[in-house]
């Protein structure tokens, strides 16, 4: 069935065109106008509308990176129903190089928004009464915090079939059933929505980058907004994990890894070494928790007593999935 016309921030989309909006933003004390690019590709027959935002965190650059190879991908020129990508959520914190927006407060937390509440929370209503109340579905791009990698990994409430259903269909290496509904996923409890985790901030994760593009397009199939390939080829393997735990530094001082993302470790296993750097006090094993794969690291050589160290998703060898389906190149992904 042909598609109807689109209206989104006051502005109407036919069936079979392709533009990039601005959504203005809230005013800075600088009075400078500022805008947020949404590209927008309406096809020309009915189908789902699918969200795909990034940098939702301004330093979280691989969403951006994911989001601007999509847009060059001709196979998007025969979809169904429409396709809203925000390569760049937080523009503050990208031209800052900063995480949080003007008035320090955190975007995602910032949901659903109030038209008179703070900066973060107008920005959070605008984009919510302009852009997401299209959404029937949504992927949520994400990177680790500083100095914090991360193993490719979605995340979403499994109990919600629709969006488990969009999760198994990314066939990430691992995805986490997560009950605590925050951010987009409390906001958007009715859209099937899922959260796509890959490297660190302030850095381009190419391997995350390409599983992430790839992922989307999976989605898109199985939505059936695009045809199936024309050449079958195997699906990379998921295993959907419970937890994912964050083992701690235990005490302060330099820490030594002995272990990559997607690693798997055993129960017991050592993972780490802290040493006092003035070669005062004895080294400190570090042992894991539970049997699982490393699906985040922090690679800040000092730490101090509590910080995260490593984190792993719980699941048993037998369960773990298929890692030499996960290289490139004939090189695995670690």
């Amino acid at each position: 069935m042909k598609n109807s016309p689109l209206s989104i921030s006051n502005i109407t989309v036919q069936p079979g065109e392709r533009i990039t909006a601005a959504l203005p933003t809230p005013e800075l004390y600088t009075c400078a106008p500022m805008f947020i690019p949404i590209h927008i590709i309406h096809g020309k027959f009915q189908g789902p509308t699918l969200l795909v935002c990034g940098a939702m965190h301004g330093d979280e650059v691989n969403g951006v990176a994911i989001l601007h190879k999509l847009l060059n991908l001709r196979l998007l020129k025969s979809i169904k129903g429409t396709l809203i990508l925000i390569p760049n959520m937080n523009v503050y914190g990208l031209m800052s190089n900063t995480r949080n927006l003007p008035d320090r407060r955190d975007l995602e937390g910032s949901f659903p928004g109030s038209e008179k509440g703070s900066f973060a929370s107008r920005l959070a209503h605008q984009l919510n009464k302009e852009i997401f109340s299209l959404a029937t579905h949504c992927i949520d791009l994400h990177t680790g915090e500083p100095h914090i990698s991360k193993f490719p990994h979605v995340k979403t409430n499994m109990e919600r079939n629709e969006a488990s259903e969009l999760a198994k269909a990314f066939h990430a290496p691992v995805i986490v059933n997560t009950k605590k509904d925050s951010g987009l996923l409390w906001l958007l409890k009715s859209i099937p929505t899922i959260i796509y985790e890959t490297g660190e901030a302030q850095r381009l994760d190419p391997k995350g980058i390409k599983f992430g593009i790839q992922g989307i397009i999976r989605s898109m199939r199985h939505l059936n907004m695009l045809p199936p390939p024309s050449k079958q080829s195997k699906n990379p393997s998921s295993s959907i994990v419970e937890e994912a735990i964050w083992k701690r530094a235990p005490s302060s001082g330099m820490c030594e890894t002995f272990h990559k993302l997607g690693a798997y470790v055993k129960k017991g296993h050592r993972l780490a070494t802290i040493s006092d750097p003035f070669g005062t006090q004895q080294t400190e094993e570090v042992f894991a928790p539970t049997s699982g794969i490393i699906v985040g690291i922090n690679n800040y050589p000092i730490l101090n007593e509590g910080e995260p160290l490593l984190q792993i998703a719980e699941i048993h060898k037998s369960d773990a999935p298929e890692m030499d389906i996960w290289k490139e190149d004939g090189e695995a992904l670690t």
